[in-house]
């Protein structure tokens, strides 16, 4: 039976439409997580220097930050379905901004090791939550189109933020990277206390609201969350792998490696963007939908995998490696974006619930990536060899999750 509140919330949202202005706030509400990660890296060997401890000591501040990432969502998204998205959204970028803030004035490693595993925690409310607040107000290929922007945005900022935080060190020093990140989330915090709406108990404007918990609709969520996982598996074996593949073994600059990177990121967001245009739309072929954007994206990752390893076999020429790197990745922004509105649609738990699951895994299996490649050796081969591995894996659970006629 409904409460007044339930009624009273249902009656203030109904009008709600996810409108371009309002993705658009989604995508910077999602985008801050990335961006408490990536603004700081340039400022990292500074960092270590002035707190006198070592590069390896520094680095558990980004490992730290990342596992409030993970456990955060885990938390803040089933409170989301208890309390609403708007309250624990408001809280978690309050959280952000404060604990940035603490995090500029901090004496010791210990302290900000406390500090950056809270902030993380605080910054997760706005990847799980802006998964959430999408998939309240549309399902299907409209909630597909709007998350594979978010997730777009989710890669840009990796690749432009480090040239955020180097223009900051220009007249700063690394702790004014943290007063900035608090300045931009306040920022983000006023827009979205005045535009995001609660959106908790709206009827998504296509679909039903939640599906009945069978065993289909179960398996189905457990392999598109597997396939958003094993995509992100995929890239961060690149990812972790990059640094010494292009500047020790190809002998890369800093400035060679880090432009190469950025322009895989671009590409990855550029087809993410573009997929969010076509997705729905007629094509020779038929509709494009969400479930052919996955499976397309995964054979493209698939054989663009398949053409690293080769490359890597072969000893091509870098040119050649950088090529089918780019056909691999390309697709990712479009799979995770896809598969995690396939997800979310065919899951029996609340919208938090089910944002935290997916957000939660990707993040686990994405942290297995790097260990992976480093225990199978040193070279160029193993990162390949886990690359195509994920991809594989993905498209069986693709297959799996594919409806059946």
């Amino acid at each position: 039976m409904s409460t007044p509140t339930d009624t009273a919330r249902r009656s203030d949202t109904a009008a709600v439409a996810l409108t371009g202005g309002l993705v658009a706030l989604l995508v910077l509400v999602s985008a801050m997580p990335p961006l408490g990660t990536a603004a700081y890296l340039a400022g990292l060997p500074m960092a270590a220097e002035d707190l006198g401890i070592t590069t390896g000591a520094a680095q558990l501040t980004l490992t730290v930050y990342i596992l409030g990432l993970a456990l955060g969502q885990i938390v803040i998204g089933p409170l989301s379905d208890r309390f609403g998205r708007r309250r624990p959204l408001l809280v978690g970028i309050i959280a952000f901004v404060l604990f940035s803030i603490s995090i500029s004035f901090v004496p010791t490693l210990e302290i900000m090791l406390v500090l950056r595993l809270f902030q993380g925690i605080a910054a997760s409310s706005g990847m799980v939550l802006g998964r959430a607040i999408v998939h309240d107000m549309v399902q299907g290929d409209r909630a597909a189109r709007a998350l594979n922007v978010i997730t777009a945005a989710g890669l840009i900022v990796p690749a432009l933020a480090p040239l955020l935080g180097s223009l900051i060190l220009a007249f700063g020093t690394w702790r004014t990277i943290f007063l900035v990140l608090a300045g931009l989330g306040a920022v983000v915090g006023v827009w979205s206390f005045i535009r995001i709406p609660e959106t908790h108990g709206v009827r998504a404007q296509a679909g039903p609201q939640k599906k009945t918990p069978t065993t289909p609709n179960m398996l189905r969520f457990v392999m598109y969350t597997a396939v958003v996982s094993f995509s992100f598996m995929a890239m961060y074996s690149y990812v972790s792998s990059a640094p010494f593949v292009f500047q020790q073994l190809h002998g890369f600059t800093p400035a060679g490696y880090a432009i190469t990177g950025a322009v895989l990121s671009l590409i990855m967001a550029g087809v993410g963007i573009a997929g969010s245009r076509i997705i729905g739309r007629e094509t020779p072929f038929g509709t494009f939908t969400a479930v052919r954007a996955v499976g397309t994206g995964l054979v493209v990752l698939f054989l663009g995998a398949v053409l690293v390893l080769a490359t890597v076999l072969l000893e091509l020429h870098v040119a050649w490696y950088i090529a089918a790197l780019a056909v691999a990745v390309a697709p990712v922004a479009l799979i995770s974006g896809s598969a995690t509105a396939l997800a979310m649609d065919s899951s029996p738990l609340r919208g938090g619930a089910s944002s935290a699951v997916i957000g939660f895994t990707q993040s686990v299996l994405g942290a297995m990536a790097p260990p992976l490649v480093g225990i199978l050796g040193v070279d160029a081969r193993p990162m390949a060899m886990v690359f195509v591995g994920a991809a594989l894996l993905g498209l069986i659970a693709s297959w799996i999750a594919r409806p059946r006629a």
